[in-house]
C-alpha cells in the first residue's frame, strides 16, 4: 500500500510540477533560513550548561548610588567572599579572581614563534571547584600543585604548540616595559569547544592575593560561588544582601569587634555617613543565564538578536507551511473527484489522510534536502554580514542539530499538510461527483485567512527594517560632539611615558609631528569615545556629585575637534593656571547646576578627599561617549594632575593624504620610543561604529530573513494567481465574447488578491507599530516614528501584488476564446 501511495503521489506532484517546485522552493528557503537562526540560537544559548553543577553556581555582582551617582558591575570587595565562608553553611565553594578578558602576550621557548595574545584570568585555588572545567590532559591536582602553573584550553594549546602535547611544556608571559618576563608551565588543559564558557577566556592562571596586604577585604573581585543541593536560593540571597550590608558598615566605620552588630537600617545610615552610599544591593545571578539574561545588561544585543531571530525563524516556518497549505487547498478542487471515485470503491479516509500526508512528506524532505545544501553554501555569506563564525555542521553539536532539524522536518510535514490531507478526505463522494463542491467557500475563506496573514507578517518585516534603517543612519550622521574621522588613538604601553607632564611628553610630540600627514597631538587618560575613565566628586553650592573626568593635555579638544559653545578652551599661553585650577565643563552639567553664561564662578572638586575650588572657563557642546541608549553624563575636562591620572592614550589628528603611509610612520616611529611590542591603534571613527554594530546586525538579519519571508509570500501569490486565472479561463472567454474589455477583466481577477493585500497592509502596520515603539524605548537619542515609511511599505506591497497577479492574469484574458469554449 505505501508503494502505491508513494507512486501516486510522485505521480501527482510530476502532473503539478510548477506548483510543485514552487512549494518545495518555498519550504527549502523557510527550512534553511530555519536552520541557520537555530545555529546561531544553539550557540547562544549553550554556554556553561555543560556541567549540572554550574545550575548552582552563581556570580556576584553590585549596584549602587554613591554621591548621587550610580554605579554597578559584576565584581564585589573580597569582604563577601569572606563572609559566605564564615557566616552561610549553604555556601559549598567560594572563588575570587579576576575574570574580565586581560589579553597578555605569550611566547613559547621556541623563540622563532612569534609571540601572540591570549585572554587570561587569574583566579585562586577554589575556581575549578567552583567552575568544574574537566581536563581532557593533565589534571587539576597538578594544576593546584604548583605556583607557576597554568591551564591553557584546547584551542589555546593548538595555537602555541600544534598537536605536540603541551603538558610539561613552558609558555612564557611578556611582561613587556614594566615587568618581567614569566615561565608558566601547563599543567592543565580544557576542551573550550565542548565546554564553551561565557568568561571566553584562554589561560588560567593564579591569584597572589598577599599583594594587596591590609587593602585586600576593600579590592574589589569577580566572585562566584556554589550552593548546596538542598539550598533554597531566594530566601539565601535576601539573608545574603542585608548581611552584606551590616559587613559592609562595619568596614566603613572601622569598627571590627565582635560586639559591634547593627542593624540593616543602622548599617544604610553608616555607608550613607561613611562613603555616601545611599542605596545598595548586591546583585546574585546564576551563571548559566549570564551570556543572555544578566543583569548588567539589560539592553544586551546578544538577547536582543535571540529574540528578534526567534521570531523570524518563527515566521519564515510559518509562512512557508502557509505557502503550501495554500496551494494545497487551491489545488483540492482538482483533486477532488479523485477522492470521490477511491471513496466509492471502498478507500476509508484515514488511508486518503496517510495518501495526502505522504505527498507533503515528499516534498518536505525534497525541500529539507535542498535546505542543507543552501545552508552550507550561504553560511560564509550569511557570516560575513553578521560579522560572525558559525558553523552548522561544528563536529561537536552535529547529533542535537540533526535531532531538532528531524524534529522540525516532522513537525512542517504536520502543520503543512495535515489541514489539507484532512480537507481532502472529507469531501463527500455523492457531491463532489455531481460537481457540488460546497466545501469549496470554507476552503476559500480559510485560504484568504493565510494569505493575509503571511502577507501581514511580511509587510511588518519591511516596516521595521526601514525603521531601523532609519534610525541607523541617524546614529550613524548625528553630530557626536568631535569629528572622529582622520582621528587616531595610540596606546602608550610603558608606564613612565604614562605620567609625563606636558613639559616632559613635548619632546615625543615632536617626533610625532614631524611625521608626515600629521596635523597634531594630545593625550588623555581615556579615548574619547566608548571608553570608560575616572569619577570624581564635585559639590557645587553645598550639594555633592558624581561626575565623569577626563584628564587630558590642555590641546584636548582642539585635537578631538569639541565645540567650546562658551567660554574658552584650555590654553598655552595661561598654561600655569589652566593646569592647575581651571575646569572646562559639558553642556548636561551646565545645565544641571544652574550656571550663568558669564562663568564667573567657581566648582569644588575633590582631589585626593581634599576639597578645591576650580574656575569654570569654558562650557564644551556634548560629547556621545557611549551609545544612543545611555546619557551623556554630566563631565569635566581637567589639564592637570599628571603624577596620578596617567595619560595612556595619544590622541593623533591626520589628514586625509596617504593614510596608510602616515599610520606606517607613526607605528614605525613608535616602535623607536617603545621598542619591542607592537603599537595599539585604533581609528576613532571605527570605535564609534562599534556602539553601532548590534543595532546594524540587527537590522541586516531583519533585511535577510525578512527578504527570503517576502520572497516565499509573493511566490505564493504567484502560484495562487497562476492557478485562479487557470480555472477561470471559461468564464474570462465567455465575458470577452460579451464584450468586456481587458482592463475590466484585469480588474476583475485582481481586486480579491489586492483587498486581502490591504487588510495585510493595515494588520502590518499595528504590528510594525507595536514591535518598533517597543524597540525605540532603549533609546534615549532617536528618530520619531517615521510614518511615511509605513505609507511607502504599503503602497509598494499593493502595486507588487497588482504586478504579480497582472502577469497571471494577462494570459487568461489574452487566450482564444474559441479554444476555450470550444467542447461546450
Amino acid at each position: 500500500m505505501f508503494k502505491l501511495n508513494l507512486k501516486i503521489a510522485l505521480r501527482n506532484l510530476w502532473k503539478n510540477k510548477a506548483y510543485t517546485a514552487i512549494n518545495i522552493f518555498g519550504l527549502s528557503l523557510g527550512l534553511a533560513g530555519f536552520m541557520m537562526i537555530l545555529t546561531y540560537v544553539n550557540r547562544e544559548t549553550g554556554y556553561d550548561k555543560w556541567n549540572k553543577k554550574l545550575y548552582r553556581t552563581y556570580r556576584v555582582g553590585r549596584e549602587e548610588i554613591q554621591n548621587g551617582a550610580e554605579s554597578k558591575g559584576p565584581k564585589i570587595k573580597r569582604l563577601f567572599a569572606k563572609m559566605l565562608n564564615e557566616q552561610f553553611h549553604e555556601v559549598e565553594n567560594v572563588s575570587v579572581g579576576h575574570l574580565e578578558s586581560r589579553r597578555y602576550l605569550y611566547g613559547t621557548e621556541d623563540v622563532s614563534k612569534p609571540a601572540e595574545r591570549s585572554v587570561t584570568v587569574t583566579v585562586d585555588s577554589n575556581f575549578l571547584k567552583v567552575y568544574p572545567l574537566t581536563p581532557v590532559k593533565g589534571s587539576i591536582t597538578a594544576f593546584n600543585a604548583f605556583p607557576n602553573a597554568i591551564a591553557i584550553s584546547l584551542s589555546c594549546a593548538k595555537k602555541y604548540f600544534g598537536n605536540e602535547d603541551p603538558i610539561g611544556k613552558t609558555l612564557v608571559r611578556k611582561g613587556g616595559f614594566n615587568f618581567k618576563d614569566e615561565n608558566l608551565v601547563v599543567k592543565a588543559v580544557w576542551d573550550d569547544q565542548k565546554q564553551p564558557s561565557v568568561f571566553k577566556f584562554d589561560v588560567i592562571t593564579k591569584l597572589d592575593e598577599k599583594i594587596y596586604g591590609d587593602q585586600l577585604l576593600s579590592t574589589s573581585f569577580s566572585v562566584l560561588f556554589t550552593l548546596n543541593k538542598d539550598s533554597d536560593p531566594k530566601q539565601l540571597f535576601e539573608k545574603i544582601n542585608n548581611q552584606y550590608l551590616i559587613e559592609s558598615a562595619r568596614l566603613a566605620s572601622k569598627n571590627s569587634s565582635a560586639s559591634f552588630n547593627p542593624s540593616v537600617e543602622k548599617a544604610k545610615e553608616i555607608l550613607k555617613k561613611e562613603e555616601g552610599i545611599t542605596s545598595y544591593k548586591v546583585i546574585i545571578e546564576p551563571v548559566p543565564d549570564i551570556n543572555l539574561t544578566s543583569y548588567y545588561s539589560s539592553d544586551n544585543p546578544k538577547q536582543k538578536s535571540i529574540y528578534i531571530l526567534a521570531t523570524l525563524a518563527g515566521f519564515l516556518i510559518f509562512i512557508s507551511c502557509v505557502n503550501y497549505t495554500n496551494m494545497a487547498l487551491v489545488l483540492a478542487q482538482s483533486r477532488a473527484k479523485e477522492v470521490g471515485v477511491k471513496k466509492v470503491l471502498g478507500c476509508f479516509r484515514a488511508d486518503l489522510t496517510k495518501q495526502f500526508l505522504l505527498e507533503t512528506a515528499v516534498q518536505c524532505i525534497g525541500a529539507f534536502l535542498i535546505a542543507l545544501m543552501l545552508v552550507e553554501l550561504f553560511m560564509p555569506s550569511v557570516n560575513l554580514m553578521i560579522n560572525d563564525n558559525l558553523k552548522f555542521f561544528d563536529g561537536y553539536n552535529t547529533l542535537r542539530v540533526l535531532q531538532q532539524s528531524l524534529l522540525l522536518l516532522a513537525g512542517v510535514i504536520i502543520i503543512a499538510g495535515l489541514y489539507p490531507a484532512l480537507i481532502l478526505s472529507g469531501y463527500a463522494p455523492v457531491k463532489v461527483l455531481k460537481g457540488n463542491l460546497s466545501t469549496s467557500r470554507k476552503i476559500g475563506a480559510f485560504r484568504k485567512v493565510l494569505i493575509v496573514s503571511q502577507f501581514a507578517i511580511a509587510a511588518s518585516l519591511a516596516i521595521s527594517f526601514l525603521v531601523v534603517y532609519a534610525q541607523l543612519q541617524y546614529m550613524k550622521n548625528k553630530d557626536l560632539g568631535i569629528e572622529p574621522k582622520l582621528l587616531v588613538n595610540l596606546g602608550i604601553a610603558d608606564f613612565k611615558h604614562r605620567n609625563l607632564n606636558p613639559n616632559e611628553f613635548e619632546s615625543i610630540k615632536q617626533r610625532l609631528l614631524t611625521i608626515k600627514g600629521v596635523e597634531d597631538v594630545s593625550r588623555s587618560v581615556d579615548m574619547p569615545i566608548n571608553d570608560s575613565g575616572f569619577e570624581d566628586d564635585i559639590e557645587f553650592k553645598g550639594i555633592k556629585q558624581k561626575v565623569d573626568a577626563k584628564y587630558t593635555d590642555p590641546n584636548y579638544l582642539s585635537v578631538v575637534k569639541g565645540k567650546i559653545v562658551a567660554g574658552r578652551d584650555f590654553s598655552v599661553q595661561k598654561m600655569s593656571t589652566d593646569t592647575l585650577n581651571s575646569v572646562i565643563i559639558n553642556q548636561t552639567l551646565f545645565n544641571k547646576l544652574g550656571l550663568s553664561s558669564r562663568l564667573d564662578q567657581q566648582l569644588g572638586i575633590y582631589v585626593n578627599d581634599e576639597l578645591k575650588q576650580f574656575n569654570v572657563i569654558g562650557v564644551v557642546k556634548d560629547i556621545q561617549v557611549y551609545g544612543f541608549e545611555s546619557k551623556i553624563n554630566p563631565t569635566i575636562y581637567m589639564a592637570s594632575d599628571f603624577k596620578f591620572h596617567w595619560r595612556q592614550n595619544i590622541l593623533i589628528r591626520i589628514n586625509g593624504h596617504n593614510i596608510t603611509e602616515t599610520i606606517g610612520d607613526i607605528k614605525k616611529t613608535w616602535r623607536q620610543i617603545e621598542p619591542g611590542d607592537e603599537p595599539n591603534i585604533n581609528f576613532i571613527d571605527e570605535v564609534a561604529a562599534k556602539m553601532n554594530l548590534s543595532y546594524e546586525i540587527s537590522g541586516r538579519l531583519i533585511f535577510l530573513f525578512g527578504s527570503l519571508t517576502l520572497l516565499v509570500s509573493l511566490f505564493g501569490l504567484l502560484s495562487i494567481a497562476a492557478y485562479s486565472a487557470k480555472i477561470r479561463l471559461k468564464e474570462i472567454a465567455v465575458r470577452r465574447v460579451l464584450g468586456a474589455s481587458t482592463g475590466s477583466l484585469l480588474k476583475l481577477l485582481n481586486k480579491d488578491l489586492v483587498k486581502l493585500v490591504l487588510a495585510a497592509n493595515i494588520i502590518a502596520d499595528v504590528l510594525a507599530y507595536i514591535y518598533m515603539d517597543n524597540w525605540f524605548r532603549i533609546f534615549v537619542y532617536r528618530i520619531e516614528m517615521p510614518f511615511m515609511l509605513f505609507l511607502s511599505v504599503n503602497v509598494v506591497s499593493v502595486l507588487l501584488a497588482i504586478a504579480i497577479v497582472s502577469m497571471q492574469s494577462i494570459r487568461a484574458v489574452k487566450a482564444d476564446p474559441v479554444k476555450m469554449l470550444k467542447y461546450e
